[in-house]
């Protein structure tokens, strides 16, 4: 892939997206975007604390066509994905006949699909990483071209790794992107990711996370409860559950007590 060629597409939301196309615009120029794809310009974003500049303020400053709807992106050469938040349909892909990828905040193939980082925690996983790879019709299932682990915190929240995972992910974006660009990259289907290095491919739907929230107040030991919390703390977007706040606050209470 050289950066000469136009028709690039850019799809994302979070800070994270922002840093990425800026980088894209630095090593390839703004003339080889032709369109960028976020949030509406309009929508008073949940992440906004982590970035100064939304993606559609990139785009009207460096002058790229920005579009809100999926629908309505423009035949392109190569599609980039950084956080985008909805499944990519198939007539979508097609759009682009060089393909794309994504930048998936977890390892692949072992966390597919939404909120890895909760199962993380919840797994009582040692290290987390983060994958790009190539976009294809099945969400997470493409072939890989980087991936980044790195340990996971005794203490570790869903948002201390979500915050690592952006800064790692932003590391790797870079990397793969150049590699891209300079066509030393390689790529690995799951498949063989899968049959080769032992790894276990797993599935997490939103409704998980759903049942998570919802989930009742039942007998659990002190450390269930307290890795429910960490695993759970990932806010402004969630909050741990009311019942699970006061569990683990009179826990620590009793713990205080308990040392005097």
């Amino acid at each position: 892939m050289s950066c000469l060629t136009n028709g690039l597409v850019f799809a994302g939301t979070r800070g994270l997206a922002t840093r990425c196309v800026l980088f894209i615009i630095e090593t390839c120029g703004k003339d080889h975007i032709s369109g960028i794809l976020g949030a509406s310009r309009y929508e008073k974003t949940w992440w906004r604390h982590e970035t100064s500049e939304e993606l559609w303020e990139v785009a009207d400053r460096f002058e790229i066509p920005f579009f809100e709807s999926m629908d309505d992106l423009p035949i392109g050469k190569f599609l980039v994905s950084v956080m985008w938040n909805k499944i990519l349909p198939a007539h979508i892909l097609a759009r682009f006949d060089g393909g794309g990828i994504n930048l998936h905040p977890a390892p692949l193939p072992e966390y597919r699909g939404s909120f890895a980082r909760t199962h993380a925690i919840l797994n009582g996983d040692k290290s987390f990483g983060v994958t790009v790879h190539y976009l294809s019709e099945r969400a997470d299932r493409g072939d890989i071209i980087g991936e980044l682990q790195f340990p996971v915190l005794p203490s570790e929240t869903a948002l201390s790794l979500d915050t690592r995972a952006q800064l790692y992910g932003y590391a790797l974006f870079c990397e793969v992107w150049l590699r891209l660009l300079d066509g030393s990259f390689t790529r690995r289907s799951q498949d063989a990711v899968i049959a080769e290095d032992k790894r276990k491919p797993r599935f997490y739907p939103m409704r998980m996370m759903t049942e998570l929230l919802e989930s009742a107040d039942v007998p659990r030991s002190a450390e269930q409860l307290e890795q429910l919390y960490r695993a759970l703390y990932l806010p402004p977007r969630i909050e741990p559950p009311k019942w699970l706040v006061e569990r683990v606050l009179t826990n620590e209470v009793r713990t205080l007590v308990r040392g005097v």
